[in-house]
């Protein structure tokens, strides 16, 4: 019996001891519980970077003088020349076109003679010799004789010519578009009449006027 009230004595301390602890023990936080809000971060000034403008005009250097141990003055350098940034680079030029003016005579069916200098009817070839032509109903003569004689009677009022010299000619006889006082293309002119024939290796502007010629079967194609 009275080991059973002992027991019972010290099975209540227990609890007593118990609920006395659980009193001070703080209660765990929530988790919905916020975090204390952080320091805000403080805000830094960047002051703006200078900007250094450079002068239009500069100054020249002066030359540098060399001088030796002694200081006897060795020799005088100039410093190089500053050479200008985003210089203008001159387009390139087309090649010159040379002209030849002046009085002209008729030394053969496609050649001029201006002043002293023999020009040849650019894109041009003269009739060969067993050509034969006529422009009406007389005879056939031999068509580069017909053609000078044509081409000289044309210039016999007014021989002034002006001539193009297209480009890459050298030497010799010179080669050229001619026009004569009334502006008329003397080259395409003969070709046009078939007293000429169009040199392709030169020019194609007279195949047209050939092609007219022979297809109205006109001077040396009424015979070819």
């Amino acid at each position: 019996m009275q080991k059973r009230l002992l027991g019972a004595m010290a099975f209540g301390l227990v609890l007593t001891l118990a609920a006395g602890a659980g009193a001070d023990t703080p209660a765990p936080a929530s988790r919905g519980t916020q975090s204390p809000a952080l320091p805000a971060l403080p805000t830094v000034e960047v002051p703006p970077r200078p900007v250094h403008s450079v002068p239009d005009d500069v100054p020249p250097s002066r030359p540098v003088t060399l001088k030796g141990r002694d200081g006897k003055e060795i020799t005088r350098r100039s410093p190089p020349a500053m050479v200008a940034s985003r210089t203008p680079v001159p387009p390139p030029q087309p090649p010159s076109v040379r002209t030849i003016a002046g009085s002209a005579r008729v030394l053969d069916a496609v050649t001029l003679v201006i002043g002293w200098r023999p020009v040849t009817l650019f894109g041009v070839r003269a009739p060969t010799a067993g050509d034969r032509c006529t422009r009406g109903p007389e005879a056939p003569h031999v068509c580069g004789d017909l053609a000078r004689d044509v081409l000289a009677l044309r210039l016999l009022r007014n021989g002034n010519v002006s001539c193009r010299v297209p480009p890459g000619q050298h030497g010799g006889a010179q080669a050229a578009i001619c026009l004569d006082a009334n502006g008329v293309d003397l080259g395409g002119w003969l070709v046009g009449e078939g007293l000429a024939l169009a040199d392709s290796t030169g020019s194609y502007d007279y195949v047209g006027a050939e092609n007219v010629a022979r297809s109205v079967r006109r001077g040396l194609w009424r015979y070819r």
